[in-house]
């Protein structure tokens, strides 16, 4: 059994014994046990895996995790509020303003994987319930704040590749793990997305509903715009990391948490250039109507 299986074996029981998680913090009780188990799991690495007691590494991981849940506030109300008013406004540019959104708080937000799959969550659900206001084109209003996430998170792994080609050219700056991190959080944001439509369709009612499960369906058999740019992304990756491998070193926890807040700051930047881009590419057909 290996480190990684033993942590996260360590006792599903003590999970689900422990205090649930508060749904005023947007965090279910599955999201909590994965960021305790992680959590629990750079306790044993920190030491080498060598002595210690799980059950104790999962007690103290659970402490630390829900003093950080304690202190963490709700998703911003005004993501919801504003995907609402674009799903009640013009058909035609819902897609180009809920992305224009999800980009805004991408960049201001966390980049971890439990951040990001609470954001798409939350617009997601937004999206829903405007769609639902909607007496005609309800249906089709979905479907455009959908592909306006996939846009935004198509953008967002642009970026990612632009920061990550960039860190592999500064050896001195970032390890092996901490590349390879990345790269695979990369690897995982369209399975992430599929992963949150299937979980708010759950909630979903009537053509809401069967429109969501279609959306699904077609991602998984024809892929999305996320997708395809993630795929583009990490063939162009594994060339550059495979070129720089040899001047990468290993590094510790705390070395890679630090790399992960470097490399965040990257992607951040690279993110708001594209979509000042975007947004430019955007304003054209206006302007042209306009005139």
């Amino acid at each position: 059994m290996t480190a990684n299986t033993s942590i996260n074996a360590v006792s599903t029981e003590q999970a689900f014994l422990a205090p649930a998680s508060n749904p005023a913090h947007g965090i279910t009780p599955e999201q909590r046990y994965r960021m305790i188990a992680e959590a629990a799991y750079y306790l044993a690495e920190k030491r080498g895996f060598a002595g210690g007691d799980m059950a104790a590494d999962w007690l103290q991981a659970e402490a630390e995790i829900d003093r950080k849940l304690q202190g963490q506030e709700r998703p911003p109300t005004d993501i919801e509020q504003r995907v609402r008013t674009a799903l009640a406004g013009d058909p035609g540019v819902i897609a180009q303003e809920v992305r224009a959104i999800t980009l805004q708080a991408i960049s201001h937000g966390n980049l971890d994987k439990e951040a990001l799959k609470q954001m798409m969550t939350t617009v997601v659900q937004a999206a829903l319930q405007g769609s639902a206001q909607r007496a005609k084109q309800g249906t089709q209003a979905l479907r455009e704040a959908l592909r306006g996430l996939d846009e935004a998170l198509a953008a967002a792994a642009e970026a990612a590749q632009l920061a990550i080609q960039e860190a592999a050219g500064r050896t001195g700056e970032f390890s092996r793990q901490g590349l390879k991190r990345a790269t695979d959080d990369l690897a995982a944001l369209e399975s992430l997305l599929v992963e949150t439509l299937a979980d708010v369709a759950r909630q979903a009612q009537g053509n809401l509903k069967a429109t969501l499960q279609d959306v699904i369906n077609h991602a998984r058999a024809s892929g999305t715009v996320v997708g395809r740019r993630v795929m583009e992304a990490t063939g162009q990756l594994a060339q550059v990391m495979a070129r720089t491998a040899h001047d990468q070193v290993e590094a510790g926890v705390d070395a890679l948490r630090k790399e992960g807040e470097l490399l965040a700051s990257l992607i951040v930047g690279a993110l708001q250039g594209i979509a000042a881009r975007l947004r430019k590419a955007a304003s054209k057909p206006r302007q042209g109507k306009a005139d």
